[in-house]
């Protein structure tokens, strides 16, 4: 997938495009990839500067063109993906532009594990409603820096804001086939204070059974109920890697995404929040630098160990 589908620099203006619009790149190694992006940047109207091969879009962004924001997909792991993550990561690290990375589970461990910066938004087989959305925030204007929020510089950013959201919300429309947009989870956006309660007395520890019996009565509600009614992928996330710390066991990014039992973007979404919150802390693979695990903070691992053993010591069910 080269140049055959490239639109060239400035040529891909579409009806839809407003005058102003964020300039866009498209790269994928397959060409249904690029398919599926170029949709969800028309739908948001927003201006593709062209749709390449990943090795093609690494040389056009070193020759100097000046977009708003890269999107690139991945289907296969090799050398050309290796190429591209790492142009991604040094742009994110230079402040070139913002970037979003699309990929199959199979590669979840490698992306998270090397794309691990603030302005690389991670997508894991994101339906197109996800893909707008994820869009949508890729481009939309960094929030006001301003020291008195009644400035007069601050309304026609937030009118700008509306505006944006009025736009996604009919891409969302559009794109969903009258069938409505999917109910999307949104992670926190501040740090988290764990309050670790005293220390377990009496009653039986904690095993690490307990705490599998508990997950597996919340996907049995799944057989009976629509799994979206009871989504919780914190709380989810949370009982997987208590469980594990009891294992001794390591958990990867990818099975993390298992646990949380909603799209793996969501997950991926909650897991970097929960890990900006210091809730989740990363730790580097010692045997695989292409690999990184995700573990609770010691206040956290406290803090649940000491809620399920007050829970199991008042026979409490736990769901």
């Amino acid at each position: 997938m080269d140049d055959a589908i490239d639109t060239g620099p400035g040529q891909a203006v579409h009806a839809n495009v407003a005058y102003g619009a964020p300039a866009m790149l498209i790269l994928a190694d397959q060409a249904d990839k690029a398919a599926t992006m170029e949709n969800a940047a028309r739908a948001l109207g927003l201006a593709i500067t062209g749709v390449l091969g990943v090795d093609d879009g690494i040389a056009r962004i070193a020759a100097g063109t000046k977009v708003d924001a890269v999107v690139m997909a991945l289907a296969e792991e090799g050398s050309c993906a290796d190429r591209g993550i790492e142009m991604l990561a040094a742009a994110a690290r230079r402040g070139a532009f913002r970037s979003a990375m699309m990929v199959p589970h199979r590669l979840l461990d490698l992306a998270a594990a090397r794309a691990d910066h603030d302005d690389i938004m991670l997508l894991c087989e994101p339906g197109a409603t996800e893909l707008v959305t994820a869009f949508a925030l890729l481009v939309a204007p960094p929030a006001a820096r301003v020291q008195d929020s009644g400035s007069p510089l601050l309304y026609p950013q937030l009118q700008e804001l509306s505006e944006q959201m009025s736009q996604i919300a009919r891409a969302l429309a559009s794109m969903s086939n009258g069938q409505g947009a999917p109910q999307i989870f949104h992670p926190p956006v501040r740090r988290l204070d764990v309050g670790v309660a005293p220390a377990r007395s009496g009653g039986g520890d904690v095993d690490s059974a307990h705490v599998r019996a508990i997950i597996r009565g919340r996907r049995l509600r799944d057989s009976y109920f629509p799994a979206d009614l009871f989504a919780d992928p914190a709380w989810d996330m949370l009982l997987d890697l208590v469980a594990a710390r009891l294992e001794g066991r390591d958990v990867a990014v990818s099975s993390l995404c298992i646990a949380a039992a909603v799209p793996p973007t969501t997950a991926l979404r909650w897991i970097k929040s929960l890990t900006e919150a210091g809730v989740f802390i990363r730790v580097a693979d010692p045997h695989d630098g292409r690999r990184v695990f995700i573990t609770l903070s010691d206040a956290t691992a406290d803090a649940m160990l000491n809620y399920l053993a007050a829970a199991q010591r008042m026979a409490s069910p736990v769901a």
